[in-house]
């Protein structure tokens, strides 16, 4: 089964093109000029091109569906959309907090920045948008996987262990693929339970809105 996935809402560009137990994964960081989502369609055409196949060989995508940058998940949910609809593919959706949670390979809990003074929290595969005063109930004494707000905000703090992603170098891509592959093997209809009609953004907290004077 010939699977992309792609993810432009966390700290990079992370894009795997797989084939069942053979996965090519790439990981692109953002530079001061290009948001790393810019990276996102041609990467997608080279690793095509590398692996001598084209868009309409494909069996399925995958895609990160937030939360994360606004930005970041309106890109890469936009691309997914518009070759889901042309190609008739099925998509699955994941949430940036089960990828994390999946690469740590434990049971610890996941705490991102929200911004606002709030965070998203993920346990027993629910996320959910929490204030700052609630996050030490939360997290006391646990394991937290976290980003670098998170991380300056709380390191140290509660008698938890904070673990930065974005310094750990987890093979997310391969992490995204490995998931969409199980979820894909274990559905008895992929086109009608991983429907491209049904994809949103898991945006969880309104994005801000920008008016003269802000």
């Amino acid at each position: 089964m010939k699977i992309l996935c792609f993810d432009t809402s966390l700290d990079k560009t992370y894009i795997a093109l797989g084939n069942n137990d053979d996965c090519e994964c790439c990981e692109i960081k953002s530079d001061d000029t290009n948001y790393h989502s810019a990276y996102l369609i041609p990467k997608i055409k080279q690793m095509l091109e590398d692996k001598n196949l084209t868009l309409k060989e494909l069996d399925a995508l995958c895609v990160n569906c937030g939360p994360g940058s606004f930005t970041g998940i309106r890109a890469a949910l936009s691309v997914a959309k518009v070759m889901a609809l042309e190609l008739d593919l099925p998509v699955v959706t994941l949430n940036s907090c089960e990828i994390l949670k999946s690469a740590s390979g434990d049971d610890s809990v996941v705490l991102l920045d929200a911004r606002r003074l709030m965070y998203y929290y993920y346990e027993d595969s629910k996320i959910e948008l929490i204030l700052k005063d609630d996050v030490e109930n939360k997290i006391k004494n646990k394991k937290v996987i976290c980003d670098s707000g998170v991380y300056r905000d709380f390191s140290g703090a509660f008698g938890a262990e904070f673990i930065n992603y974005e310094k750990q170098n987890y093979p997310l891509a391969s992490v995204m693929y490995k998931l969409a592959l199980e979820k894909l093997n274990a559905s008895k209809c992929p086109k009608e339970d991983f429907a491209h009609a049904k994809l949103k953004a898991n945006y969880i907290q309104t994005p801000p809105v920008f008016t003269k004077g802000n």
